[in-house]
């Protein structure tokens, strides 16, 4: 694999994706826990990206913390993407918020935040910078996410909040054979309260605005984030375009899931006291 995940990638057969004379920066954050192997496949589906005068750098935050992480990518020659090594277990959202927080004081146009097992779609990147060069609205656009191993089943394309119950969201997701240009429908986009945070795109400067999210150590990071960017003043949008792949559990079966949730006092204090 080419050390080429940082830098210029120029492919002028995208170039309608992206209309835009200056150079577009984009930072990429991926929290990981020693998932060498599929850390390595999402970075070469990065690699792999149909972007036009976009500029990437790779930030990998190492929930770890053992200092393997660095050597195991420079043996596969991904030497040009930046470890961050917070220096204790943080957990997935801890990770982000760690590398959240690193690449809000750097100078860029976008974050994209992507989880270390995901698969992407050649344009999965182009289609969500597309949609917040053209929608001065929107400051968070998200994915449609895909079950891996039944690649024609909806895992997850944006969510409603249930405001009754702690059980925050509703899927709108798990459907079978739907196509892009079905949901679309002759819109830019689907507008909806939040997205999953397996590959979302937001504003730099959205991030400056709103300040970093708070470390839940689990769950609701993306929750969290979706809410506060749209109290903000900015739409949430999801664009069936942009396409990842993921295995995800049963959470139906997740008892875990529920625990997180109801023990995110913090989310419900802020977003939803009377439910307490």
């Amino acid at each position: 694999m080419k050390s080429y995940l940082s830098g210029f990638l120029t492919q002028p057969e995208v170039q309608t994706h992206v209309s835009r004379r200056h150079i577009i920066t984009v930072a990429i954050i991926i929290e990981t826990h020693q998932k060498f192997n599929s850390l390595c496949s999402v970075l070469e589906d990065i690699g792999k990206q149909k972007l036009y005068q976009t500029k990437i750098d790779i930030y990998v935050v190492d929930n770890a913390s053992d200092n393997k992480m660095q050597a195991y990518l420079q043996k596969f020659n991904f030497a040009h993407i930046q470890v961050l090594q917070p220096g204790k277990k943080l957990g997935k959202s801890g990770g982000f918020y760690y590398g959240l927080r690193f690449v809000s004081k750097l100078k860029y146009d976008y974050i994209w935040l992507l989880d270390d097992d995901v698969r992407l779609d050649p344009l999965a990147l182009s289609t969500l910078i597309t949609t917040l060069q053209d929608h001065d609205e929107v400051g968070l656009v998200g994915s449609q996410v895909y079950h891996r191993k039944l690649p024609n089943t909806i895992q997850e394309f944006g969510r409603l909040i249930n405001g009754d119950h702690s059980s925050s969201t509703r899927n709108f997701g798990k459907q079978n054979n739907i196509l892009s240009d079905e949901l679309l429908q002759s819109k830019p986009y689907l507008r909806v309260e939040n997205c999953v945070g397996k590959s979302l795109l937001l504003r730099h400067r959205v991030v400056q605005h709103i300040g970093v999210f708070k470390d839940y150590y689990l769950q609701f990071d993306d929750v969290d984030l979706c809410l506060r960017v749209r109290k903000a003043g900015w739409i949430i949008a999801l664009n069936p375009s942009s396409i990842v792949w993921q295995t995800l559990p049963n959470l139906d079966f997740c008892t875990w899931i529920d625990y997180y949730n109801e023990c995110n006092l913090y989310y419900w204090q802020k977003h939803r006291p009377d439910l307490l």
